[in-house]
């Protein structure tokens, strides 16, 4: 399950926020803590459930508005995972029995090329981490937080939403990791530039405060080997 676009409104000058779910970043366990809080659940169709903020700034904003809550009375709020581990996490997804495109009998190497490769048929997500922030030519979101970090975000919550919240603690996998030749780990990196652009400005704390606006590095395409 993938969680779906919250609202947060009405908690105070300074307290409102929208979360958008980026795939594969906890959303699981933000959204069965948070959704009995939020003013408003998106969970469907699809495209407004997983929307990203440039999907963002061209619909919902303006609904927002129209409502009496211009953008600058809220903040943007998502997600961010180490952008090799968030490839990982939807390998391991899709190769579940019951998955619609399984990967079961790809290794995270063939998969990994295949992602690289952008072949439209293969069972690899679509799009980029980087881009689901992304909105006329910068991050349109106000705040990132690494997933990595639940001191950090779930903090945060508790203190906009007044309430001390509790999120599910899951486990670490303790399947082996998925393997990458040093050239397909390369080729990542470089594909991943402003991923890692904006995962370097989460390392310290945690979380990037102020982010809109921000130009991102740009992926440098190369495919394994090159």
């Amino acid at each position: 399950m993938i969680g779906p676009v919250m609202t947060f409104l009405g908690r105070g000058p300074g307290r409102d926020f929208v979360l958008l779910a980026l795939p594969k970043t906890a959303s699981t366990s933000l959204e069965r803590t948070l959704s009995p809080y939020a003013t408003e659940v998106v969970g469907s169709p699809p495209g407004q459930k997983h929307l990203p903020a440039r999907g963002f700034v061209h619909t919902r904003a303006h609904d927002l508005a129209a409502q009496g809550h211009p953008r600058e009375s809220y903040e943007l709020v998502t997600m961010f995972r180490e952008p090799i581990a968030w490839l990982e996490s939807w390998w391991r997804y899709r190769a579940r029995d019951d998955a619609r495109q399984s990967t079961a009998d790809l290794t995270f190497e063939q998969f990994a090329r295949l992602y690289l490769a952008g072949d439209d048929g293969a069972p690899v997500p679509k799009g980029r981490p980087a881009r689901f922030i992304h909105a006329q030519g910068a991050v349109a979101v106000d705040r990132v937080f690494s997933v990595e970090r639940p001191d950090v975000w779930s903090a945060w919550f508790s203190e906009r939403l007044g309430v001390p919240l509790e999120f599910e603690r899951r486990n670490a996998s303790t399947a082996e990791r998925g393997e990458l030749a040093d050239d397909t780990r390369a080729a990542l990196v470089a594909h991943f530039a402003p991923e890692y652009d904006v995962w370097r400005r989460l390392a310290d704390s945690g979380e990037w405060s102020g982010a809109r606006g921000t130009v991102l590095a740009e992926p440098v395409e190369q495919g394994p080997g090159q």
